[in-house]
C-alpha cells in the first residue's frame, strides 16, 4: 500500500473516531469567571450550558455568523466525565473523570448588547471546537499546573495556567454535581484565563489553542 494511501486512511479513521466520540456527548456544562483576574472577582464562578450543535472537531471550519458585532475565542481545559454521577464529594471525584482535553468556547457580542452568556451568543453551530481524539488521563498529571494558550494567525494572544483557577478540576466536578446530574461523556468547560480581550477573530483567521501537549486548530470562514 502506498504511503499517501496509508496517510489518507489514517486521516479518515481519525475523523470517524472523533465524530463517534462527539456523538456520545450528552451535555456541555460550562464555567465562567473561574480564573483569577478575569471579570468580576467572585468566590463562586458562573455556570451555563451550550447546545450540542456547537460541538466541532479538530481542524474544523467555523462560519462567522451574521448580525455579529464581534466574535472571540477562549481556550479552556475540558473535563470528560467517565460515568454518571450526582451530588458526589470532592474525595469521590477522580473516579468519575475519564480525562481532560483542550477545547474552545466561542462567543459573539450580540446585536442587543445583552449578557453574552445567553444562548444567542454561545450556541451557534461549531461554537465549541474540542479535541475528542486525544483525552489525557489525569492519573499522572498535575491538573493544578497546566499551561494553555491561544494563537491567532501565528501570534500568541492569550496564555495562562490552571494554577490560577478558582475552582480546580476536582472542585468543579464536585460543585456541578451538587445541582445537576453529570452523564457519561458529558463535557465540562472549566473557564478561560485572562487575556481573552485579545482574542477577537475575523473571517480568514486561523486559530490554534494549546493545552499541555495538545493542539486544537480551527479556521474562521
Amino acid at each position: 500500500m502506498k504511503k499517501n494511501t496509508i496517510i489518507l486512511l489514517k486521516s479518515i479513521l481519525t475523523k470517524i473516531f472523533q465524530i463517534d466520540m462527539i456523538n456520545k456527548v450528552r451535555n456541555i456544562h460550562c464555567m465562567a469567571l473561574n480564573y483569577k483576574g478575569v471579570g468580576i472577582t467572585s468566590e463562586t464562578p458562573l455556570y451555563f450550558v451550550k447546545s450540542l450543535n456547537t460541538l466541532n472537531g479538530n481542524n474544523s471550519k467555523i462560519a462567522y455568523p451574521n448580525d455579529t458585532k464581534s466574535l472571540w475565542t477562549e481556550v479552556e481545559l475540558a473535563i470528560v466525565i467517565k460515568e454518571e454521577c450526582f451530588n458526589i464529594s470532592l474525595e469521590e471525584v477522580k473516579k468519575y473523570i475519564l480525562g481532560i482535553t483542550v477545547a474552545c468556547d466561542l462567543t459573539r457580542k450580540n446585536i442587543h448588547d445583552r449578557d453574552h452568556h445567553l444562548a444567542y451568543s454561545k450556541s451557534l453551530p461549531g461554537f465549541c471546537p474540542i479535541d475528542m481524539e486525544n483525552i489525557l488521563s489525569i492519573d499522572n498529571l498535575d491538573v493544578d499546573n497546566i499551561s494553555m494558550s491561544t494563537e491567532i494567525n501565528g501570534v500568541i494572544t492569550q496564555s495562562g495556567n490552571t494554577k490560577d483557577m478558582i475552582y480546580n478540576v476536582f472542585e468543579t466536578v464536585a460543585y456541578l454535581s451538587k445541582f445537576t446530574k453529570l452523564s457519561e461523556n458529558d463535557i465540562i468547560l472549566t473557564g478561560t484565563p485572562s487575556g481573552v480581550e485579545n482574542n477577537i477573530i475575523e473571517k480568514g483567521d486561523k486559530v490554534v489553542s494549546r493545552l499541555e501537549n495538545l493542539t486544537l486548530k480551527f479556521d474562521v470562514i
